[in-house]
């Protein structure tokens, strides 16, 4: 699955870049659209928005804490960098050994159609 991109600024677990939350997704516009499946996921500045398989939408940012590349993806209900194969779980925890520094989790909240991301 190829993801929706956006390149703004970036932030990531122990990065040092500012914050690229604050954002916002409006639900009903195309660029959101593969977060109508429980399962799809869109990158926006340098963040993972994900609906999860609950329906609950999730958000980390794109970068590893494994060696900081911006491989991160929403796979198999979690959180997965396919350069090294580091698994993280919807909190943030490592579930291998190359997760194990964890992944920087942001809170989302809904407004009509505005999902927020925060951090």
């Amino acid at each position: 699955m190829d993801p929706t991109t956006a390149e703004d600024s970036s932030s990531g677990a122990n990065s040092p870049s500012s914050s690229s939350v604050p954002l916002t997704v409006d639900l009903s516009a195309s660029e959101a659209g593969k977060l109508q499946n429980n399962g799809g996921y869109i990158i926006k500045n340098n963040v993972v928005i994900a609906k999860n398989l609950e329906g609950k939408y999730v958000a980390a940012t794109v970068i590893c804490s494994h060696e900081f590349k911006k491989k991160v993806v929403f796979k198999n209900n979690e959180f997965f960098c396919g350069e090294h194969d580091a698994r993280f779980d919807q909190n943030g925890k490592g579930l291998n050994s190359k997760g194990s520094k964890g992944l920087k989790i942001y809170t989302t909240s809904i407004s009509g159609s505005i999902l927020t991301v925060s951090a």
